[in-house]
């Protein structure tokens, strides 16, 4: 069962784990860490996304990682962030999602290891893949991270119910906009301006359709519902960039003629109900 979030915890603890741990595997290790012990667009940079991604995935469950860490860069990235440097941190947080799917697969009692043995696991696997040149250690690396192979492939028992009927792994007791702020990040609801909204004339790549899916609609699914749709959640993610809008995201645009539009819940002439939901206006 993934771990309900502490809010009570110093937002700064997690960060610190992390940065211990990476110091303390590059002395095992023995990767680039700079000089001053600068963790920066460096092995030890890389090593850090990735294990992080990992160790939020297996804590808390995919989606709330790839919010957080996304939602993380994205607005690194709209604040003027080196493009390179969006692109080095969103291929090694993919990576860190394989990585967490992989142990999935290989170890089916990896929730009852120590946290140590845990950990030593994810970190062995995030140094064989910087050995395996996989990780992007540097700047100058030409690989692009909207080619990269999507990995969001939950695994069967992620979907599984908890006692209060919400799906394992999909932020059903968390509250993402908390979890990245006990993070030490931003909030994750940010608007998006009119202009730069993207929104019109969104349709899926994948079916054509231009339903958009939000956090919380997502959050929401239950395990049978996610499977359905889960491609073509995928399909968007990676349409915008690896960050999925909030309700409240959308419900600006519409209050201010961007370009989406709610579509209220409704009961088709078979009987099934429709729930309410959000899609793009055409782009005339």
């Amino acid at each position: 069962m993934k771990q309900k979030f502490n809010y009570k915890k110093d937002k700064n603890e997690f960060t610190k784990e992390m940065l211990n741990d990476t110091l303390k595997y590059q002395k095992k290790y023995g990767f680039d860490i700079g000089q001053k012990n600068v963790a920066w667009n460096n092995e030890a940079d890389a090593f850090r996304h990735t294990y992080m991604q990992s160790i939020i995935a297996n804590r808390y469950g995919s989606i709330p990682a790839k919010t957080v860490s996304s939602g993380h860069e994205f607005i690194g990235k709209i604040k003027g962030q080196d493009s390179r440097e969006y692109n080095m941190d969103m291929w090694n947080n993919q990576q860190g999602q394989q990585i967490y799917n992989e142990i999935r697969r290989e170890y089916p009692n990896f929730n009852k290891l120590s946290q140590q043995q845990q950990k030593d696991i994810i970190a062995g696997k995030v140094i064989q893949r910087m050995k395996e040149g996989k990780l992007i250690t540097g700047l100058n690396d030409p690989r692009k991270f909207e080619n990269q192979k999507p990995s969001f492939t939950p695994m069967p028992w992620v979907g599984g119910i908890q006692n209060n009927g919400k799906p394992l792994g999909f932020a059903a007791d968390i509250d993402i906009n908390q979890l990245a702020q006990q993070l030490g990040l931003q909030s994750l609801n940010i608007g998006i301006p009119q202009q730069q909204s993207g929104f019109f004339g969104y349709t899926n790549p994948l079916t054509g359709n231009n339903h958009i899916y939000t956090r919380e609609e997502v959050g929401s699914m239950s395990s049978d519902e996610f499977a359905k749709h889960e491609k073509e959640i995928d399909a968007q993610t990676r349409v915008f960039n690896g960050t999925m809008p909030t309700n409240g995201d959308l419900q600006r645009e519409t209050l201010t003629g961007g370009g989406v539009v709610y579509v209220n819940s409704y009961t088709r002439s078979d009987g099934t109900e429709v729930k309410g939901y959000y899609r793009s206006k055409p782009n005339f």
